[in-house]
């Protein structure tokens, strides 16, 4: 079988170099042949649309017949959910069970995340670069402009410049001289009121306002013989600072009473004044008392109280306010004086640095008048930064291109762990064996493909004990690809495919890549490695050892913008399209992702429904019908990707 497999391989690269040969030449003799009539340039144009892009790796094989499968996770984990049981048939792709894909999922967020900072990184550190590039074709300018001497404008302009800071300074020098006067005036304020003060006192800080009462009831009462006293509470009078007569009017109605005054700032009161005593009497009579340790300037509220053998009457409260003595109104007066000198000397020292500054302002209009050779010098050092500076910005650029590429690495990674944490069937056939039960923990010794012809392939380590699942396939074909080394690390397990036939080309068939030998084989100094796909559902006309072409997909991009590739110029690590806006083309840098067989991915620098035109090779106008469809042909991205060379090299999709 393998050396049936060999010969045929040899078959196929024999038959490849003959198509390279014959495509070559048609190539050839349609770029150097010469016109037989004159040349005319076919413009073609496409517009920005939104789909699915997807990368696709090619190679060809044979089709063969499969067997057994030990499934197994690649990757070892907490087995999360068992889908099958012995007997039950299964297709090839089906999900057969799960483990815990937390890790995985947390490990790629945290890929997407780095990947996608990355890329704006490295677009910050582009247009930086710009920026600065453009900032040193700024100063180069300058320094010319300096060394001549600058325009007739710029000296005009220079000239008004520094009369305008000498009249600033004129300005600022009179207004220090008005905050200095202003400080004076303030600080014999100042030693005024602290005079006032002093005499206020060593007279004992007299009142300088009266005290106030309010919502006194009046001096009548309502006789009640027999019973409680009757009482009003009355204004204050005689108010201090610090004392007050508190004032009522009682009738004893015929009983002794005692009455006294409850006071206090708030309704709490808190105070109570000396308590008096009145003989028996049946007709009212004005008291008062005094009451001293008051605050100044504060208000109080009372009321007198009254109690007898016949009960207690209260009156209804009233207030009264202390007077403000001289000393604190004088002190206020100081208060206000020492912060105004302190504003005064604030005001005088921020003037003074602005003299400063507008001195420095005249000193640097003066020599922006004269020229001199200091400006000329700054303006060389001025250059020698930016160009350092560029420097620095290529280095950085290099840097951020690189971690770009090692993040994408990181993400593809993470993306394959991510479908590594379902177990997928390899093949279509029946569950003999399942050996693990949810919530235990699985070995990721990946899963072994057994043919019919005893040899075995591994998406693991290898395994190490009994397979999860066991299929055994009754019909089920495969096909084993040998695949260029380039192509190879792209590929990994359970990935999908589409296989097509040489001897039957209206017939597709779908697959899925079930393993990748680690070890490779070279043929002509060709390095490929043997990859087995299973066939999904293949028609009964497919028969075993017939060649099959076969494409696996690599990364899929979905719901995004996508132009053919033949529109896109790549030069390095810069991609360009030619955008044409009411009929001007413009060049505008792009950013791509997933490049497809005939599309690309379009991260950036275009939007939905833009018009960009396709380049195109001049050709005669004698076969300038057939130019279109040579153009695409030739330009998707090499052979078994859909073109001659890889992208828009040669008009648009040409040699590359």
């Amino acid at each position: 079988m393998r050396h049936r497999r060999s010969t045929r391989r040899a078959l196929r690269y024999s038959t490849l170099a003959l198509a390279v040969a014959v495509v070559a030449g048609v190539v050839f003799y349609f770029i150097y042949r010469t016109p037989s009539t004159g040349t005319t340039t076919a413009i073609r144009t496409v517009s920005v649309t939104r789909g699915t892009v997807q990368a696709t790796v090619s190679a060809s094989g044979s089709v063969t017949a499969a067997s057994t499968a030990d499934e197994n996770f690649s990757t070892s984990g907490t087995l999360q959910s068992l889908y099958v049981g012995v007997g039950q048939s299964v297709v090839a792709g089906q999900v057969l069970a799960t483990i815990d894909s937390t890790p995985a999922q947390t490990s790629l967020r945290a890929a997407t995340t780095a990947f996608t900072v990355a890329r704006m990184n490295l677009n910050l550190a582009r247009a930086a670069l710009a920026s600065e590039q453009t900032t040193l074709a700024n100063a180069q300018q300058q320094l010319t402009t300096d060394l001549t001497g600058g325009t007739a404008l710029q000296k005009e302009q220079n000239q008004q410049a520094l009369l305008n800071a000498q009249q600033q300074l004129t300005n600022d020098q009179n207004q220090l001289a008005t905050d200095q006067a202003q400080l004076a005036t303030d600080q014999q304020n100042l030693a005024t009121a602290t005079a006032t003060y002093t005499t206020i006192a060593s007279l004992g800080c007299p009142a300088a306002t009266p005290g106030t009462s309010s919502g006194a009831s009046g001096s009548s009462v309502t006789p009640n013989p027999g019973g409680a006293p009757s009482v009003a509470t009355g204004g204050a009078t005689a108010i201090a600072t610090t004392t007050a007569q508190l004032t009522a009017t009682i009738n004893p109605n015929g009983a002794d009473t005692t009455y006294y005054f409850l006071y206090g700032t708030t309704t709490a009161y808190g105070s109570t004044s000396a308590a008096f005593t009145m003989a028996k009497a049946t007709s009212p009579s004005q008291v008062s008392v005094t009451v001293s340790g008051l605050a100044a300037d504060t208000t109080y509220i009372y009321y007198v109280e009254a109690v007898s053998v016949y009960g207690v009457s209260v009156g209804l409260p009233v207030t009264l306010t202390t007077a403000v003595d001289g000393c604190t109104t004088e002190n206020a007066v100081i208060a206000t004086d020492q912060s105004k000198i302190v504003t005064d000397q604030q005001q005088i020292t921020s003037q003074q640095t602005t003299i400063s500054a507008q001195e420095l302002s005249v000193q640097i209009a003066q020599q922006n008048l004269q020229g001199n050779s200091s400006t000329i010098t700054s303006d060389r050092n001025a250059i020698a930064q930016d160009q350092s500076s560029i420097a620095q910005s290529r280095v950085g650029l290099l840097q951020d291109d690189n971690t770009v590429a090692q993040d994408q690495a990181t993400l593809v990674q993470d993306q394959k762990s991510v479908q590594q944490t379902r177990l997928v069937a390899m093949i279509s056939g029946t569950v003999t064996g399942v050996n693990g039960t949810v919530g235990q923990t699985v070995s990721g010794s990946g899963s072994t493909l057994l043919t019919s012809s005893s040899s075995s392939s591994s998406t693991g380590s290898g395994s190490s004990g009994a397979a999860l699942v066991t299929i055994t396939g009754l019909r089920q074909l495969e096909v084993i690809a040998d695949f260029a080394e380039a192509d190879a690390v792209k590929l990994a397990t359970h990935q999908t495919a589409t296989i097509t036939l040489p001897a039957d080309p209206n017939t597709t068939i779908q697959g899925i890549v079930t393993s990748i030998s680690p070890v490779s084989t070279t043929t002509s100094n060709v390095t490929t490695y043997p990859v087995t796909i299973s066939l999904t559902s293949p028609p009964s006309s497919v028969k075993d050892g017939a060649t099959a072409d076969v494409q696996v997909v690599v990364q899929t991009a979905s719901n995004v913008l996508e132009l053919p590739s033949t529109a896109i110029t790549t030069n390095g690590s810069t991609s360009t399209v030619q955008v044409m806006k009411n009929g001007v083309t413009t060049t505008m840098r792009v950013t791509t992702g997933v490049v497809g067989g005939t599309d690309t991915q379009v991260t950036s620098g275009l939007t939905l429904g833009e018009t960009v035109v396709v380049p195109q090779a001049s050709v005669s106008a004698a076969t300038s019908s057939s130019s279109s469809g040579s153009t695409r042909g030739f330009g998707g991205g090499g052979f078994g990707g859909g073109g001659f060379g890889g992208g828009a090299r040669f008009g648009g999709g040409g040699l590359g």
